[in-house]
């Protein structure tokens, strides 16, 4: 069957232990997924220990990532209630056995805020267990509205050592019709191999998509345009959104 994305060469930057599931829905579609990660993950070992889990109320996990490193070093305390930015966030909280007290319908760091403000109370403490490159904006709002916040970095992103010549190697050959961004960190790495190799100005006739606002507002701030955003802040609302722009 021919699709919009039938031979499309499509760049994948996810992590390398992530991409394997955006390869399969490019492949679906009739796309070649062309995998290079421009983000690993290192953790920070026993970063928990040195708080104490059961005086915050809330645990807000705002990425899959924040729950893997998470349950790695530690169990959630009964009496702590959970919220979760995003689908992905929420499918690793229920692999875990988690009951979710929060999952808001934007998969912003935004509609987190503004779901909490209307179920937590202003005495109750809230942890952020995420990344180091977490932004900065979402525990400014959450003490801003009088929270008592801990934003603690469970892990480093990375760039991953092989990235640079790779990517520098597809996009001198034009061996990519697509790039694709899921997170601000990923656009970050990629901003800064591109200054690296001096391969910005090799990127024109190359489609981006990004898979939300946030992520587009970060590339904007490299002064690179998203030429695709999908409604749906997922990497199936990317592709969909991608097939349509390639109509």
């Amino acid at each position: 069957m021919i699709t919009p994305l039938s031979g499309k060469r499509v760049l994948v930057t996810r992590a390398r232990e992530q991409a394997a599931a955006f390869t399969k829905l490019i492949e679906e579609r009739g796309g070649l997924s062309i995998e290079i990660p421009l983000i690993s993950f290192e953790p920070r070992p026993h970063i928990l220990d040195t708080i104490e889990l059961n005086q915050y109320s809330w645990i807000l996990f705002t990425s899959a990532n924040g729950v893997r490193f998470f349950f790695e070093e530690a169990f959630l305390p009964n009496n702590v209630k959970v919220g979760a930015v995003g689908s992905k966030t929420a499918r690793a909280l229920n692999d875990h056995g988690v009951q979710i007290n929060l999952l808001p319908r934007d998969f912003v760091g935004e509609g987190l805020v503004a779901a909490l403000s209307r179920n937590a109370l202003l005495d109750e403490k809230i942890l952020l267990p995420r990344g180091n490159l977490g932004r900065k904006e979402l525990p400014r709002q959450l003490m801003k509205l009088g929270y008592d916040v801990t934003d603690l970095p469970l892990y480093d992103t990375v760039i991953p050592y092989d990235s640079g010549s790779e990517l520098k190697k597809v996009i001198q050959n034009r061996a990519v019709d697509v790039i694709t961004f899921t997170s601000s960190s990923t656009v970050h790495h990629f901003a800064h191999l591109l200054e690296a190799e001096n391969l910005k100005d090799q990127i024109k006739g190359i489609a981006i998509v990004v898979i939300g606002p946030i992520t587009e507002k970060t590339l904007q701030s490299y002064s690179i345009k998203a030429h695709v955003v999908p409604d749906k802040y997922t990497i199936e609302g990317m592709l969909e959104s991608l097939e349509k722009y390639f109509q």
